[in-house]
């Protein structure tokens, strides 16, 4: 990327509203191919100018760069990343995302619709304003569960364990087997879950599913707070410990 004309601001940016300050998810990016590809529901990228940078999730590690703006122009020469292992489908989410973000030239917003185009008006990033998730009431699926020694793996592809809270202070959802329900108690970031009770059947396939249900609720009886981490949802104990990380299920 050339650069910088001598008069562009070097100082943090003045920009409308619309793009400093917001949250923003990527929705498209460009693959391998030059066509603007959607980004999968499971993968969550945003952006967030604000202050001179930006910063956000590339899907998998989490980011931060200095970013100059003027009128629709836009420099974001580097970008510094946590260093995070991925899969496969984050890590190819991750490079496309970045490499267009350190070519990003120009920038337009359309409602609630933001596109950053490269030097040649190449548009090769596209985002929507973030809708903020509510704890109570969506359809959480984990993606991240503690094994109880000291570790966080990814919940196994052939399951679905989820949770919902419902208004009336019960916690309802499967552990990849077998249906749960029980209390919980808020008050403000406090969170309190159970005890819990469940149903009886033998758990046998996908191989460790049983091994990795009994994980998740013995993970739930150890948590003490909540927060949001983009739109992913989290659960810790009181000494910070992450116990299940959540994504919302698709059309909730």
């Amino acid at each position: 990327m050339e650069p910088l004309p001598p008069n562009f601001p070097a100082e943090p940016f003045t920009t409308p509203a619309s793009l400093e300050g917001t949250e923003w998810r990527l929705t498209d990016y460009l693959g391998p191919e030059g066509e603007l590809v959607p980004v999968p529901e499971d993968v969550t990228a945003s952006a967030t100018f604000a202050d001179g940078a930006v910063s956000g999730s590339t899907g998998c590690n989490r980011y931060r760069g200095a970013c100059q703006a003027a009128d629709n122009r836009l420099s974001i020469p580097l970008v510094a990343m946590t260093m995070m292992a991925c899969g496969p489908i984050p890590t190819a989410v991750e490079q496309a995302f970045t490499v267009a973000l350190e070519a990003a030239a120009t920038y337009a917003i359309s409602g609630e619709t933001l596109e950053l185009a490269d030097a040649d008006g190449r548009v090769s990033l596209r985002f929507r304003v973030a809708r903020a998730p509510n704890l109570v009431g969506t359809r959480w699926v984990a993606t991240a569960i503690n094994n109880g020694r000291g570790g966080v793996v990814g919940a196994l592809e052939a399951t679905e364990v989820d949770a919902v809270f419902g208004d009336g202070g019960q916690i309802a959802g499967s552990g990849g087997c077998n249906q749960f329900s029980g209390p919980y108690a808020l008050e403000g970031a406090d969170l309190a879950i159970g005890p819990l009770a469940a149903t009886m059947r033998a758990c046998l396939a996908p191989e460790g599913v049983g091994e990795q249900e009994a994980w998740y609720f013995a993970a739930l009886a150890r948590v003490g707070t909540w927060s949001f981490q983009d739109d992913r949802l989290q659960l810790r104990s009181a000494d910070g410990a992450l116990q299940v990380e959540y994504r919302e299920a698709p059309g909730t």
